[in-house]
């Protein structure tokens, strides 16, 4: 099989490289796990150093920080995550063939 096939010579198949779709997702959605667990563990170390909670009662001028929140400890890790494993799984070959009845 030489490097740029895109069709398995002998059964026909597809040859895809890298991670799948799914195996991607998995790895963008552990590393928003972890990133939620390093937020908890840092909010829990600062309501130890101060010794009161470090978060205030919820306000509505409260909002836009709900949202950068967000895209700090979800959007970014994920994006990072299957930006990861598209660079580490791209040498990874499979084969897809699609069967079609008749």
């Amino acid at each position: 099989m030489s490097e740029g096939a895109m069709v398995c010579r002998g059964c026909g198949a597809e040859i895809v490289r890298g991670a799948s779709r799914r195996e991607r997702a998995l790895i963008g959605a552990m590393f928003v796990i972890a990133a939620m667990l390093v937020g908890a563990v840092v909010l829990r170390s600062l309501e130890i150093a101060h010794g009161a909670p470090p978060l205030p009662p919820p306000k509505a001028e409260y909002g836009f920080w709900v949202v950068l929140a967000f895209i700090v400890i979800v959007f970014i890790p994920y994006m990072l995550g299957t930006g990861i494993a598209r660079l580490f799984w791209r040498s990874r070959i499979r084969f897809y063939r699609r069967y079609q009845h008749q």
